[in-house]
C-alpha cells in the first residue's frame, strides 16, 4: 500500500466517527451496539497553503488515482517522532523494568510520552553501552524494557529510534482553490478504513512537497 507523499500545514481537525448499529422497540427503547472490531473511527480535515501549480497537480493526481476507493497509508498528524541519547531512566542495581519514554515534542521537552510506534527497532543503551535485545533485555510492543540483570547503581539509560502511528485512509472529497499566479490552497478529507488502522509498518517518513 502505497504512503501518502506530501506533508500538509501544521495543525489537523481530527474527528471520531463511531459506527453504531441500532434497533428501535416500542414505547422510546432503543438497543445500541458497535459496528465491527473497530467501530470508532478517525477522520482528519487536512490544509495544503503557498503550493505551486506543479504540486496542487501533483496532489490532485495522487488522490484521482485512488477514485475514493483505493487506500493509502497516511501518517497521523503529531505521531511520528526521533530520538537520540534520549534519558528514560537510572540504574539502582536492583530494578530491571522500565518504560521507554520519548518528549511529547520538540518544543515541549519536558512532558514525556511512550516511546511506542516505532519504525524500526530502537537501539538502548546503559551507561552508553549499546545492549543487545534477546540477551541484555527484552522489549515488549508496549515499549518495556526487561533487563536480564539489572543495571549498574546510576547508569543512565538512554535510548536512539523513530516512529509513528499510520492509519490506512481515503480521501472522498478534497477542494482545490487557486490564490494568485501559481499560488494554491488545497483541503482534503481523509477517512480512516475499519480494521486498518495500525502502527508504522513501514520505513521512512512522509516527504515534503519540493
Amino acid at each position: 500500500m502505497e504512503r501518502f507523499p506530501f506533508t500538509p500545514d501544521y495543525g489537523a481537525q481530527a474527528d471520531s466517527v463511531p459506527r453504531v448499529r441500532k434497533a428501535q422497540f416500542g414505547e422510546g427503547y432503543t438497543q445500541r451496539s458497535g459496528d465491527g472490531l473497530n467501530p470508532v473511527l478517525r477522520r482528519w480535515a487536512r490544509q495544503f497553503s503557498s503550493l505551486t501549480k506543479l504540486d496542487a497537480d501533483s496532489l490532485e493526481s495522487f488522490l484521482r488515482a485512488r477514485v475514493g476507493v483505493e487506500p493509502f497509508e497516511f501518517v497521523t498528524p503529531d505521531t511520528a517522532w526521533g530520538v537520540a541519547a534520549q534519558p528514560f531512566g537510572v540504574g539502582d542495581g536492583a530494578r530491571t523494568q522500565w518504560l521507554l519514554q520519548r518528549p511529547l515534542s520538540p518544543e515541549v521537552p519536558e512532558q514525556m510520552v511512550p516511546a511506542t510506534g516505532w519504525t524500526t527497532q530502537p537501539t538502548v543503551y546503559v551507561a552508553g553501552v549499546a545492549q543487545v535485545e534477546g540477551t541484555a533485555y527484552s522489549l515488549s510492543a508496549s515499549g518495556l524494557v526487561t533487563y536480564a540483570a539489572a543495571p549498574a547503581a546510576g547508569a543512565a539509560l538512554t535510548l536512539t529510534g523513530a516512529g509513528e502511528q499510520v492509519a490506512h485512509v481515503v480521501c472522498e472529497e478534497w477542494h482545490r482553490t487557486a490564490k494568485g499566479f501559481n499560488a494554491y490552497v488545497f483541503t482534503a478529507t481523509f477517512q480512516e478504513e475499519a480494521g486498518c488502522a495500525s502502527p508504522a509498518t513501514s520505513r521512512g517518513w512522509t516527504r515534503g512537497l519540493s
